[in-house]
């Protein structure tokens, strides 16, 4: 017999092939919890797809918090035709550091940048992430200090990878870094619950 769990997850399925917005990527509104901050709130009343140059240089900023620039990229979202966001951060930043090529972009990124690039890239074309989750993974690599969020939206890129083959998969993966003890937890909890009540819809029956 199926749990509840199964049979939510089915409910949530079906009704997302209407409005084509299921997916860990789509489907994790964490930006409500940092609407209080200026640059997230400002990228929730965007009225158009270009990002400004206050957005663009905020995003691009090592020094602004990593949970807020993700945020920001949650509250400007997604579209089923797709989005500019992460061209659009991907020329600035390249302008920004004299490069020319993606893979020159990585190299020179620090991990806080390059996260919310891959999360911008994999935002606006979420049914091909496989650049943006390797984008996401040498962010992991870069994570020195351990932030949470970083692995956190590395996960969650990935998890929206295996959402095509394996549901466990998307479920372990964020589990995974939910429960690493040894990260720096720098994401609001309420963030991080908004996630969590989504992803954990995938749990393998036991």
């Amino acid at each position: 017999m199926k749990s509840i769990r199964t049979l939510s997850l089915a409910v949530l399925l079906f009704t997302g092939i209407a409005c084509f917005a299921d997916s860990p990527l789509t489907s994790t509104d964490f930006a409500k919890c940092y609407s209080d901050c200026k640059m997230v709130a400002m990228a929730q009343n965007l009225t158009d797809t270009e990002l400004n140059t206050s957005l663009l240089s905020f995003l691009s900023d090592p020094k602004s918090p990593v949970d807020q620039r993700v945020a920001v990229v949650n509250a400007v979202g997604w579209n089923f035709n797709g989005k500019t966001t992460g061209d659009q951060l991907k020329s600035y930043l390249m302008k920004k550091l004299k490069v020319k090529k993606e893979e020159d972009l990585a190299k020179k990124l620090d991990s806080g940048s390059l996260i919310t690039y891959a999360y911008a890239k994999a935002m606006s074309d979420y049914f091909d992430v496989k650049d943006a989750m390797a984008l996401a993974e040498t962010a992991v690599k870069k994570n020195k200090k351990g932030s949470f969020s970083i692995n956190l939206i590395a996960a969650l890129i990935r998890a929206q990878y295996y959402m095509d083959f394996d549901w466990s998969a998307v479920y372990n993966t964020v589990h995974e870094v939910l429960n690493d003890g040894a990260l720096n937890l720098d994401m609001r909890q309420d963030a991080i619950d908004a996630i969590w009540d989504y992803v954990k819809l995938y749990k393998p029956e036991e």
